[in-house]
This record gives C-alpha cells, sequence and structure tokens, in this order.
C-alpha cells in the first residue's frame, strides 16, 4: 500500500507506452495530485515529500511538482519503501551543486530515497524543469549518487509534447538529481590546408580560413549569447553617459580557437547585423561597427566591411568576442564604451532583498527573499495575504556611508537617491546574514549550520526562512538589526549598493504575550469500569430487623497476629507508563518524523487501519504531523500491557524507516524517563 502525504485509491493505469505495459501491473498504480507551473512552496512543506511502499509489483507512481516514478514489478519486496523529496528553498543549501560559471540551475531539486540499496532493476523517473531558451541554450542533469560526494553529468531523455519540459532518466540507485542548462556551443576542427564553415547554430555565421593561415591545426568553438532589450534598457539607465551614442546592437558572438594563436593571412569572418536593421545602401553603413574584445577591452575593428542586407563580412588576424553595432551618425568610434558596459550587465537584472516577518504568540517567523525587481509587488501582496508584515529598509548612515564610497572612487552621486536605488543582481549571488541588537535566531533554525541567502535566477523563489526569538527575558519593546552583506562581490559599486540593513521593532505587547506561560493539558487517563449493582433484582421487603448476635474472642497476642499477616510474596509495585510515551513526547517525535502511513507499516498495524487513519485525516483536513500523531496514540493503546517493550518496538520501526538518529535519542530519554522535545533531537545533530 502506497503512504503518500495524501493516500489515493488505486485507479487503473493508462499505458504510456508498449514498455510501460510490460513493466507495470495494471492493479497497482497511484497517483498524486501536483501543481506544475511555478509551486509556491514556502508554507508547509509536507506536501514536498511522498513515500511509496510499491511492493513486488511495482507501478506508475505521482511524485511531487508533476515528476513521475515507473517502477517494474520485483524491484522491492513487501515492506521495502521508495522515497521522493524535493528541496524546499530554505533548504536547497544543502543539497545545490557547484556549477561551472556558465551553467545555472533550471529545475528543483529531487531527492531519492529507499531501505532497499542497491536497487535490484532500473527504474524510470520523469523530471520536470523549468522552460529555457532552446534556441541558445541546451539541458543538462546533473546527479549526486548516495554515498558519493562528487555531482556528475547523469544520461537523460528529453520528454517532447508534454505540458511541462521534463527529462526522463533511467536508473538503478538513487541520490540527488537537477537540471541545469549551458549555452550551446559547436565546435569545428580546423587544418593547415583551412578551410570554409557555416556555423548550424546561426545561418548568419560563417568563418573561411585561408591556406597556411596556421602553422598547425587546431579546434575553433563558436558561443551565441544573446542581449535582450531589457539589458540594453538597464544600461542605459545605470550608465547614460556611455550608452547614449548606441542605437542597436546585435548578439556577442564568440569564435574562441583552443590555443592563443595570430593567424599569418587574414581570416575572414561573417556576422549578423543587430535584429531589425538591414542596409538598403552605402550610406546606411556609415554607422555600423564590428567591435572586438582584446586584452585591452573592447575596440573598433577598423577594417573595410562588406555588407549584405542582413550581415556583415570582414578580416582578422585573430579570433575572440565579437559584436556589431549601430551608433548615432558619427560616434561609432566611441561605441567601446558602451559595449564594456553591456557586457558586464548581460548577466544582471535589477533585484529587490526583503524582509517578511510574522509575529505570532508563540511563534516569531521571519523570512528573507531576493527577487527580481519585476515581482517586487506580487512577492510581498503574496506575503502580506499569508499574514506576514513587509520590513522596510533601515537607511541609517546610508548617505555617509555612499558619499565616502563615490569619493573613494572618484565619482558623483548627485544623481542617485539611496532611497531609490536598487541594486543588480545574477544567478547564483549570495549574501551573508547577521542578527543584532534585541533579537536573535532561535537555535531551532538551521541559521548556524549556514547564514547565507542565494540567489537562484531560473527558480521561482529564493528565500530563507528562520524563527527569531527575544535574546533576553526581559518584557520590553524590542529593536533588532538583520544585516546583508554580499559575498565574493568583485563589482565595489554593486556591493555597496547590496549592502543592506533592516530594522525590525516588536511591541512590548506582543512580547509579553511570547513569553506568557502556554498551557498543556495533560493526556486524560482512562477511566476504570465499575460494576454497578442492579438492586431491583433483588426483593427488599421492609422486615423488622433484628438485632445481629456478635460473638465474642480474645484478644490475639501480636506474636501471633505478625505471623499470621506475613507473607512470602513479593510486594506489587504498580508500574507506570514510560514519558517516551506520554501525549506531549509523541507530538514531538510526530514533528521529527511526519511519514506517519509509513511508519504505521513498520508497526505492524493492520492495513485496514492505516486506510482508515488515513481517509479520516483527509476528511478531517489534518496535516501529516497530525496524522502520525493519531497513529501513534492508536498503537499505543494497543501495546498498553507491553511496558518496555512498546519502546523496543517503537525504536525497531524507526530504524526500519532509516531514522536512527530519531530511534537514538528515544532510547537515551527513555532510559533516563525524560519525556521527548524538539529540543532534544536538535542537540543530538
Amino acid at each position: 500500500m502506497p503512504t503518500a502525504t495524501k493516500p489515493r485509491s488505486r485507479v487503473q493505469a493508462k499505458k504510456s507506452d508498449a514498455e510501460d505495459a510490460k513493466n507495470m501491473k495494471k492493479d497497482n498504480t497511484w497517483n498524486v495530485s501536483v501543481n506544475t507551473e511555478r509551486p509556491n512552496m514556502d508554507d508547509d512543506d509536507a506536501h514536498l515529500k511522498v513515500s511509496y511502499t510499491p511492493g513486488k509489483k511495482g507501478g506508475n507512481f505521482g511524485l511531487p511538482l508533476g515528476a513521475k516514478m515507473v517502477v517494474p514489478d520485483g524491484v522491492f519486496s513487501k515492506k521495502d519503501s521508495i522515497t521522493c523529496q524535493v528541496a524546499a528553498p530554505t533548504q536547497r543549501w544543502r543539497y545545490t551543486p557547484v556549477l561551472p560559471a556558465n551553467e545555472h540551475l533550471t529545475s528543483e531539486i529531487f531527492i531519492f530515497s529507499s531501505t532497499l540499496h542497491p536497487l535490484k532493476k532500473t527504474i524510470v523517473i520523469q523530471l520536470p524543469y523549468y522552460q529555457v531558451d532552446s534556441e541558445h541554450a541546451e539541458i543538462n542533469v546533473k546527479g549526486k549518487w548516495k554515498d558519493e560526494n562528487e555531482w556528475v553529468d547523469v544520461g537523460f531523455l528529453k520528454k517532447d509534447g508534454t505540458k511541462t519540459p521534463c527529462v526522463e532518466l533511467e536508473i538503478d540507485r538513487l541520490g540527488i538529481f537537477a537540471v541545469t542548462f549551458a549555452p550551446k556551443k559547436e565546435v569545428f576542427e580546423v587544418t593547415t590546408q583551412g578551410c570554409l564553415y557555416n556555423a548550424r547554430l546561426s545561418k548568419y555565421i560563417s568563418v573561411r580560413f585561408p591556406k597556411k593561415a596556421a602553422d598547425r591545426s587546431f579546434q575553433c568553438s563558436i558561443q551565441i549569447n544573446p542581449i535582450g532589450p531589457e539589458k540594453v534598457q538597464l544600461a542605459r539607465e545605470l550608465y547614460p553617459a556611455d550608452t547614449n551614442d548606441l542605437l542597436l546592437v546585435s548578439e556577442i558572438i564568440d569564435l574562441t580557437p583552443d590555443t592563443d594563436i595570430t593567424f599569418k593571412r587574414a581570416v575572414s569572418v561573417k556576422l549578423p547585423l543587430p535584429a531589425g536593421l538591414e542596409v538598403q545602401d552605402d550610406n546606411s553603413t556609415n554607422d555600423i561597427a564590428v567591435l572586438q574584445k582584446t586584452n585591452n577591452g573592447w575596440q573598433v575593428v577598423d577594417v573595410n566591411y562588406k555588407f549584405t542586407r542582413t550581415t556583415v563580412t570582414f578580416d582578422v588576424k585573430e579570433l575572440s568576442r565579437f559584436c556589431v553595432a549601430q551608433a548615432k551618425p558619427d560616434r561609432k568610434k566611441i561605441l567601446f564604451r558602451a559595449m564594456g558596459v553591456l557586457e558586464g550587465r548581460m548577466d544582471k537584472e535589477k533585484g529587490e532583498l526583503l524582509i517578511f516577518i510574522n509575529l505570532q504568540e508563540k511563534l516569531w517567523v521571519m523570512i528573507l527573499e531576493c527577487f527580481s525587481l519585476s515581482r517586487k509587488e506580487e512577492r510581498i501582496a503574496m506575503r502580506q495575504a499569508k499574514g506576514y508584515k513587509y520590513v522596510e529598509k533601515a537607511q541609517i548612515g546610508k548617505e555617509e556611508q555612499e558619499k565616502k564610497m563615490f569619493k573613494k572612487l572618484g565619482q558623483n552621486n548627485s544623481t542617485k537617491s539611496p532611497k531609490d536605488a536598487c541594486f543588480e543582481i545574477y544567478d547564483c549571488m549570495k549574501w551573508g546574514i547577521e542578527v543584532t541588537d534585541d533579537i536573535k535566531v532561535s537555535f531551532e533554525s538551521d541559521f548556524l549550520d549556514n547564514n547565507e541567502l542565494q540567489f537562484l535566477k531560473f527558480l521561482p523563489e529564493s528565500y530563507r526562512r528562520f524563527v527569531i526569538e527575544p535574546k533576553t527575558n526581559e518584557e520590553k519593546a524590542l529593536v533588532g538589526c538583520i544585516n546583508f552583506v554580499p559575498v565574493n562581490e568583485k563589482d565595489t559599486l554593486n556591493k555597496m549598493a547590496c549592502t543592506l540593513k533592516f530594522r525590525v521593532e516588536i511591541s512590548e505587547e506582543t512580547v509579553k504575550a511570547y513569553f506568557k506561560p502556554e498551557f498543556v493539558p495533560e493526556e486524560p487517563e482512562p477511566e476504570k469500569h465499575r460494576p454497578t449493582i442492579d438492586l431491583s433484582m433483588f426483593n427488599v421487603k421492609d422486615e423488622k430487623k433484628e438485632e445481629t448476635f456478635v460473638p465474642k474472642f480474645k484478644p490475639i497476642p501480636p506474636a501471633v497476629m505478625e505471623r499470621l499477616m506475613k507473607t512470602s510474596r513479593k510486594p506489587i509495585v504498580l508500574d507506570k507508563e514510560s514519558k517516551c510515551l506520554s501525549g506531549k513526547s509523541l507530538m514531538a517525535l510526530s514533528r521529527m518524523v511526519p511519514e506517519g502511513l509509513t511508519l504505521a507499516v513498520h508497526l505492524d498495524l493492520p492495513d485496514s487501519t492505516i486506510t482508515g487513519l488515513g481517509f479520516d485525516a483527509i476528511s478531517n483536513g489534518l496535516g501529516m504531523v497530525d496524522v502520525t500523531y493519531k497513529i501513534l496514540l492508536y498503537w499505543k493503546r494497543q501495546m498498553k500491557d507491553k511496558k518496555d517493550g512498546a519502546i523496543e518496538v517503537l525504536s525497531m520501526a524507526l530504524k526500519d524507516m532509516g531514522r536512527e538518529d530519531i530511534a537514538k535519542v528515544l532510547t537515551e530519554r527513555h532510559k533516563s524517563n525524560k519525556e521527548l522535545t524538539t529540543e532534544c533531537f536538535s542537540e543530538s545533530s
């Protein structure tokens, strides 16, 4: 029986192809309801994890966020389980691979684990990813196998014709997987005899190498880096003086030999003109220039150009990075200034970093989020709808800091206002986080493990979530500061703009409510059944009471009485229930092990009971923590006479699930006769 977040009834599978029909049993198929378009993953992470017990028959299973899994028969035994978990945005730092500069993450991170390792046969999984520019980029799949530390490329099949783009993997061992993309690169061979190469990436690009232009054969690569209109607009807003003379610009095209080489004879290169620009006559070409990236920066290629309606051809002695641009009349000689700015803006965009805070009576939650500036209103509205308050940036000392920085750089900042200034962000940009003054981050959060926020440009959400608390026990109004400092930012101006300070104010009433003692009701003891006597069955007649005869006895000596009362039996000691099985303990355990239905299987509860508890949870709208708690209470009633044996059974079930850490804490707390708490699990880790 599957043990998913929301149990589903068995339904007949549809055959996707002949292989699926061969590997699957129709009567052993389940599906999970998913949302695949820009999923919101910030409330309850329970829907990001699903576990199944496929049994010997296998089947076709739905996974979080639209992923799928096909398990053939004979892979698992009756009690073996397999789990798929999507890394929540606040936990991505634990799993995000370190990628080359030109490779980017474009899917969520999927983590697969199982009680069976390695698998007996291969299984098939389909992983969705977010749409990329397929004209200029190609996708790849990265994987990190279980018990290995290095990320490697994993073979995959791209699935076309589906609502959401996805890749298909056929694997016989589990691990962590993610989809990435990188710019397309085309490589060709050049010999000493020369060649004419027409690029496949663009029909407007070609390179002609004359005979004996080089002393040896080499490889040359072609890569196209598009420059969107928003990048040009961003450069014009930030650096109007440098970009004022630029009208139109083409893609940046890399023609890169695998070794540094200066050709003996000029190489002829053909490149496309900027989009929307067509040559009508010779007069229209006066302001079109080809620019080349050299060791001294961008320079105009000052040679004779040959134009067609959509292309330009020119001769050079070295290959590198090229671009074609149109300038205002008589201004093409200074286009190199604009290209230097544009190249630096290719991977950047205007961004925003905000803090949202939700102060409940006993729980203070803080969300630190980074996103593109165009999504600011959307994100604020979404967070406010969920009860979060938007925290304004603190401008304390900001103007003085900017004046000092501009003075140091010899620039004038009179045209920029600190209040309106935004900063530029790019994929994988990081900030270090510091929380100071009257508040601190609770040890329950993972702040001590990682205090950084990373922006992942091609994923819907990039944020961290922490639980905060007062630094002291004083019941007074609090003021806290959260500081952000970019990590490894080389651009001094951008580092200054991205260094932010937020001020969080908490009222005295909120602090008093936080420290107010919480009432935790004890679990009621089961009432003992007391037999009742029905006196109506006796015929009691009002009769005259007779005086009873009380015989008189001689008093018994104390020595004789002591001998008669003495017994050889050991005194009966009432066994108390282990504190690890109290209601409070079981609730703490439920928070650490939300996979209640999987736990129920390993506790050997009947299938009918598990199904009933699952459907009862759905009808009442309970979360996974509540489901686990109800299962543990049911199991506890069944084990009321087992005493210490109940702890052993529970510990063994947790170990079978792969939660040896939880089982260890349970055993230690039972030996010391202490209740389970959330803190004891955090201390053990």
